[in-house]
């Protein structure tokens, strides 16, 4: 039996080409699946406080946590922030907690919270927020920013943009449920 030497060339470059795409996404794409899935990155933070004092972040572990980067200076992320405070006040008793991370200077946080009511804790840096957006999934560096975390530290979902109390309820409302074991 003769075997075309073109078509067995054109093969032995279609099997190289599957093997190497396969290659490259194992070696390059599955770090990024584990970076984006993690919060591990957050729980090693420490972030000032609007007051400049350095907050842990670790102290929002095991509680189900809706991380939301934003600055004074973004006007999705200040139409935002009034239903992130009423989310968080209906839900802080069901061991929820929302987070606002400014990637901004404390200055102008400073300014902008003495204007504005927010219930729930801030915290300011420019440069780690920004590390810290990206190390959780933010890859295009927009704001607002919210990743929705479970009690177990898994991120359960991201949002790009702004978000919405009735989005946040639908998201929230299975990570809330009381335990089945109790």
């Amino acid at each position: 039996m003769k075997i075309n030497k073109t078509k067995l060339h054109i093969t032995i470059y279609v099997v190289a080409i599957i093997f190497l795409g396969f290659s490259f996404s194992r070696i390059f794409l599955k770090p990024a699946e584990k970076n984006s899935s993690s919060s591990a990155p957050l729980f090693a933070s420490v972030i000032n406080d609007p007051d400049g004092k350095p907050q842990n972040l670790k102290q929002f572990q095991h509680k189900t946590i809706v991380l939301n980067f934003w600055a004074t200076w973004c006007e999705p992320c200040r139409e935002e922030m009034p239903e992130l405070s009423n989310f968080y006040t209906e839900n802080k008793s069901k061991n929820l907690v929302v987070v606002g991370i400014a990637i901004d200077e404390e200055k102008a946080v400073q300014s902008y919270l003495k204007k504005t009511k927010v219930t729930y804790p801030i915290f300011v840096d420019e440069d780690k927020g920004v590390i810290l957006s990206k190390n959780l999934g933010n890859k295009e560096g927009i704001l607002p920013y919210t990743v929705i975390i479970n009690s177990e530290g898994n991120i359960q979902k991201t949002i790009l943009g702004r978000v919405h109390k009735d989005q946040l309820d639908a998201i929230t409302k299975p990570l809330l449920q009381p335990s089945k074991n109790l």
